[in-house]
Order: structure tokens, then sequence, then C-alpha cells
């Protein structure tokens, strides 16, 4: 046997990975952009996505269940939309993306059956129009325009794009007639159209009830009127519906196409408005009240908070104004050392869809933030359980509950001689203020690249990590500039940058950990601006902080000269 090793060959598990792969192919005048995912064992149907309006890739994450083969196209051409039709009113674009789907059809080897167009409002135009241009077999459609010009001109990005530059009255009056002129040309009905819409979409009325007389033509046209009061709105169509879109999905491209007619209404029958009342009234007087955390970020060394905070169901004499107030509770409970701040009640538009509780609530002013005057300088360090009090004075209810997130929450920034933690989840929030100095371990690996200071500016940059705990992403921690002198202390922000080289060469042989992401700078490494600091000596810190941990190295020092 040869002992002479061959040369790695790629390992054909990476290259048949399942997932999707962005990519670019020029087909006559224009590059189409594209995403392609390959089909999960034997399901060999193609399903082609169009986007709608403000998406770059049509269902996201919602198709990641479906098996067969799934070609998403993004509508972007000399870098703007065209509608998946006309691009400045040149109408090659529909034949360089028909160029692209035909070369997957014949890749795939699947037929005019086996291909599903897919696609919702915007999108929805584009699946009726290639399918019906181009001679595809199934075509999913949620809230299609009918009238591309008209839809096209002042909305957005839409106008110069499509119409080109000034919108001229004769550019929407061709693009108008583009989808009744493909309709119109139709030969072949034998296709299985599904068109979902609603009541509650003011897009039916003005576009789709257009669609209706030339769609029923088809042998399987299928017509899904969706009713529910939690559509209020066009893009709300496609969420109440997804479920029946899925099942239209899954049916097509495993070859079964369903039949229902030309008048499928979906959903639920309108509620009793007496039981409605009944229900919301006695949910109102339930003791229970909802505070959840959607947002938290540090803006200029500003906390930012944003949430929904509401005393759930609603009165019997009607909608009521409500007050809310953000309460900080030090161990020991209430009068124990709680901070109150009053919050201000904000408009929200789905509250009634995400909160829904078997009858329509619309929450209106659900919706809560952090006033603008909001500061934690003031705020005496410690450890604060976070909770929010609402209130309704016409009703005589106060209720208070623990504020939570669905989503993990840890945001961190330096304030004065303090940082500031926003930490917790689904079962509660916390606010830790601290000193900004913590300990000086000797585990840490510290290493100062550079520092100095001129101009009334203060620069500094190096390696320092804590062996054990992985710096492998930008977010593994913060780091902070610290100048503290004989009475006072300030603290800056600093950048977390990768630097795998300077990193590594001071990681341990051993060490299988990534701390590739620990190296902290100034911004920009220009400098921080200290010119509003009094003039003084200072010793110079880099603190570092992790999880529940804040480690603070010296890193110098320096003497600002007086101010004049």
């Amino acid at each position: 046997m040869n002992d002479s090793l061959p040369p790695l060959s790629p390992n054909y598990a990476s290259t048949k990975e399942r997932v999707f792969t962005e990519q670019v192919e020029v087909h006559g005048k224009w590059p189409v952009e594209f995403q392609f995912r390959p089909a999960r064992g034997d399901h060999r149907h193609l399903l082609v996505v169009f986007s709608s309006v403000g998406s770059k890739y049509g269902f996201g994450t919602m198709l990641d269940q479906v098996q067969c083969n799934i070609l998403r196209i993004r509508d972007h051409f000399d870098d703007a939309a065209s509608y998946y039709v006309a691009r400045n009113m040149d109408f090659s674009v529909s034949d360089s993306i028909q160029a692209l789907i035909q070369s997957y059809v014949e890749r795939l080897r699947v037929s005019r059956d086996e291909v599903t167009l897919l696609g919702a409002s915007k999108g929805a135009s584009a699946a009726l129009y290639y399918g019906v241009k181009y001679d595809y077999k199934n075509i999913i459609a949620s809230t299609p325009q009918y009238f591309l010009g008209s839809y096209s001109k002042g909305h957005g990005q839409l106008g110069d794009a499509v119409l080109g530059e000034g919108q001229s009255d004769e550019n929407v009056a061709i693009m108008d007639a583009v989808m009744p002129e493909v309709l119109s040309e139709e030969t072949d009905f034998d296709r299985n159209i599904y068109v979902i819409s609603s009541p509650g979409d003011y897009q039916y009325e003005a576009e789709v009830e257009h669609y209706l007389p030339a769609l029923k033509k088809y042998e399987n046209f299928n017509f899904l009127f969706v009713e529910s009061p939690t559509v209020r709105r066009h893009d709300e169509v496609v969420r109440q519906a997804l479920p029946s879109i899925w099942g239209i999905i899954h049916c097509l491209t495993e070859g079964a196409a369903p039949r229902w007619g030309s008048d499928l209404r979906i959903g639920p029958e309108a509620a009793d408005p007496e039981e409605a009342a009944d229900f919301l009234a006695e949910l109102r007087g339930t003791d229970t009240v909802l505070a959840v955390l959607t947002r938290a970020l540090f803006v200029n060394g500003r906390l930012e908070m944003n949430g929904h905070a509401f005393l759930p169901g609603v009165s019997r004499e009607g909608v009521k104004e409500e007050t809310k107030r953000l309460v900080l509770e030090k161990a020991g409970g209430p009068g124990g050392g709680a901070v109150v701040f009053p919050l201000e009640s904000t408009k929200e538009i789905r509250l009634y869809r995400d909160y829904w509780d078997g009858y329509f609530a619309e929450y209106a002013t659900g919706g809560f933030k952090l006033q603008e005057d909001f500061s934690l300088a003031s705020l005496p360090r410690g450890n604060y359980t976070v909770s929010v009090a609402v209130g309704s004075e016409d009703e005589g209810i106060e209720r208070r509950t623990q504020l939570v997130s669905r989503a993990a929450i840890d945001r961190r920034q330096c304030l004065g001689d303090s940082e500031i933690l926003v930490r917790g989840g689904k079962k509660s929030l916390r606010i830790l203020k601290r000193d900004i100095i913590g300990d000086d371990s000797g585990g840490l690996v510290y290493a100062l690249a550079k520092s100095w200071s001129r101009d009334r500016k203060v620069h500094a940059e190096g390696v320092l990590f804590q062996p054990g705990r992985n710096a492998d992403k930008i977010s593994h921690g913060s780091y902070y500039l610290v100048l503290k002198g004989r009475n006072e202390c300030f603290s800056f922000p600093l950048e977390t940058k990768k630097n795998a080289t300077a990193a590594r060469s001071h990681r341990n042989d051993e060490d299988f950990g990534n701390y590739d992401w620990g190296y902290f700078s100034t911004p920009g490494r220009e400098g921080v601006d200290v010119s509003h600091l009094p003039g003084g000596r200072y010793v110079l810190y880099v603190s570092f902080s992790a999880g529940g941990a804040l480690f603070t190295t010296k890193a110098g020092k320096v003497t600002l000269p007086k101010q004049r």
C-alpha cells in the first residue's frame, strides 16, 4: 500500500447542505438576484417565490418546513424594484426572470405541472403574471394588485423605479393594462389558481375584485375570503391566512390540487356582541395586568425602553384612559428602596392580534415608552427588579406586574462612575447599577497595544479577555475607558474589535477557546473627546463587562491641561 496521503477532497456533506444560498445569475439584459434551496428528500417540485414591497425575499422563515426545491427571486434591478415586470418601463426584466426560472426547471427536470408560483401583494401580482404569461400550472396569490401603474405611482420606491422619472400618466396607463392584457390573451384554462383576500383589506375592492371575472374562467380557481376582526390592514391578510396558505403549498408541491371553488370563506363565525362584551368586562375586572418589554437600547448614553403595558379587557362603559409607571425595586419589597418613573402611553396597531383572548379588543394605546427626560444618573447603585404599574382612574383600578421580555435582553452602558445593565427574559427583568471599576483579576489576558493623549483626546487599544470565556463574537462583552481623578470619575464606551492576530498571540497553546473579538479600541481609533473634563491628573483604566462580572485593569496615567 502506498503510504502517501491523497489530497483533501471537498466533503460531500458540506456541498449538499439543504439551506438557502444567495446567488446572482445574468439572463439576457439583467442580473437576477435569488436564493435557492434544494429539496429535502424525494420532493422534486419547484416552488418559485416573489417578494412583497419592503421584503428582500418573500415569506422569510415561513417556508422552512416546505420540503421541495425553493427558488426565491429578489425584485432588485439596477438598485431598485420593478414589480417583476418593468424597470423604468423596460419590460425586458420579465424575460430575464423567466429565463432564470426556466433554467431551474431544466436543471431540476420538472414539468409545468411541477412548478408552483407564490407571492403576497406585489409578489402575488407577479405570481399571476408569470403563471399566465409563461404557462405555469399552479399559482398562489395573496392580495394581488390589479392596476400596477396606479399602485406604483407615488408609492415609495416603486414610483420612479417602475414608471420612470416623473411617473407620467401615459406610463401609468401602460402599466395598468399589464394584468388585464395578460389575462385577456389566455388560452389555457387548465390551471390551479388560489387567490386570498379579505373584506378587512381596502385593496379587495380597489384591486383584487377586478381579477375575479377573468379568474373564474379557470377550471380550478379558488377564492379564499378571510373573515376575521384581526384583519384590518393589507399586510395582515397573509398572516391570518397563513395556515391555509401553508396547506395549499404543501398540497400543490406534493402533487395534490385542492378544489374549493370561487367562494370559500375562511375564519370563525362572528362573535356575539353581548357575549364579547360580557367576556371583556369580566376580564377587565380580573386581577391581572400585562407588561412586556419589546425594545431596550442605549442611545447616546440614554436608556430607551419600549413595550406593551395595559389592563386586559374592556370596561362596559367603553375604552378608558390608562396611566403607566415604571417601578425599580430593591430587595425588601415596596417601600424598601422603590424608585418610580412615569411612562408615556404610545399607539400600537396590532395588539389585538398579539394578545387575542377569544374576543376582539384593540388596545390602541397599549404601548409604552420612557419619557424623554428619563435618566438613571441619580439612581442609587443597586440591583433592582423592574415592574410596571398600570391604572385607570375612572375605574378605580391600580395594578402592578413584573416586566418581562419574550427574548433575552442584555444591554450595558457606562454612565460616569457607574455601569448600567438591563438584563432579563421571560420571567423577569432587572436593572443593575454598579461601580464602573470592577475586580482587577490576575486571570485576565491584557496587553495594551497603544495609548496616547493629545488635543484633549485620549486613545487606548489592546487585547483584553478572560480565558475560558469565549470572545468569538462582537456581543461577547462590553469595554469601557475610565478616567479616575482625585474627586471624580468619568467613563466612555469603547468599541469591540475583531483582531485575531493580536488575540491569538496571547492565547495559551492548550486553550481551544476563540478570543478573536477580545480586542478594544476607542471609536475609530481617533480617541475620545475629554475636552469637557476638568484639568488634572487621572488614572486610566479599561473595564471589561461580560456575564455578571466586571473586570478592570490599569492602562496608565494621563494629565489633562486646565481649561482656560
